[in-house]
């Protein structure tokens, strides 16, 4: 199940050009994701790996930042997050999103796989709910080198938003994903009567190899020109085991109930 995911509370308007007039195609789509996939290491050596775990380091224009290790249990993807430096803490047990000792103001079913999302696009492109279009070529912000545009959409009913959609940035040489565009659709963050965000841009600044996997170590978020955010990415993992006690809901803990009804 793919639960709330894949944003941060983005609400400034920002714009993107369009892309290219090239026929969309599936099978263009396919032939560019692939070789992104094998670019970033390969399906197999990630679908396999018993966990997904690291450490971000989210900071503001303020200059305010905040640390997180996160978990991430391949296949049936339970989760833990923990804020370092609190007593923070939520986990994803594959039927609810509990919390303890939350202050955070965004919901924490939302904060379950955020970045979790944005870290794995290349390989989270073969989920059964996703279809993949081909938009053709187009330089994107901060260069003038043309990438491939593919727009990631997911089926009706697929999580909690289902309208969430990105377009990957793929390099046209050597298919690394060098960002993408996205908006948020998670009903409970948005004011009312609006459907989504502005699009908005994540650009990739470096990455690192771990156990074959090509996986990034530096992000920044643009909210129209502005920077909206930077994020750090460290102790990256692929070999932990799941601790399935990890996500049992301790009495103190709050079941987050933020789509109920929506």
């Amino acid at each position: 199940m793919r639960i709330a995911t894949r944003a941060l509370v983005l609400l400034l308007v920002a714009s993107l050009a369009g892309v290219t007039t090239e026929p969309a195609r599936a099978d263009d789509a396919k032939d560019v994701v692939d070789q992104m996939i094998k670019a970033h290491g390969g399906l197999k050596a990630w679908s396999t790996a018993p966990t997904v775990a690291f450490t971000d380091t989210w900071t503001m224009p303020d200059g305010a930042q905040r640390t997180s290790k996160v978990i991430i249990e391949q296949g049936r993807r339970r989760s833990t997050l923990e804020v370092v430096g609190s007593s923070a803490r939520l986990a994803w047990d594959g039927e609810k999103v509990w919390s303890s000792d939350w202050s955070l103001q965004t919901p924490p079913r939302f904060m379950a796989q955020l970045n979790y999302y944005f870290l794995n696009l290349p390989w989270l492109t073969q989920d059964a709910a996703v279809h993949l279009q081909h938009e053709g070529t187009e330089p994107v912000r901060g260069s003038d080198k043309d990438y491939h545009h593919v727009r990631m959409t997911f089926a009706p009913g697929a999580g909690d938003t289902p309208d969430d959609y990105y377009v990957l940035y793929i390099d046209t040489e050597s298919y690394q994903l060098h960002g993408c565009e996205y908006v948020v659709t998670y009903k409970p963050i948005l004011p009312e009567g609006i459907d989504s965000t502005p699009p908005n841009h994540l650009i990739f600044e470096s990455f690192e190899t771990v156990d074959g996997l090509v996986v990034p170590t530096a992000f920044t978020i643009y909210n129209g020109d502005d920077v909206y955010a930077k994020c750090d990415v460290t102790d990256w993992d692929f070999e932990l085991a799941f601790d399935a006690s990890s996500v049992e809901m301790p009495e103190d803990a709050v079941v987050d109930t933020s789509m109920d009804g929506q």
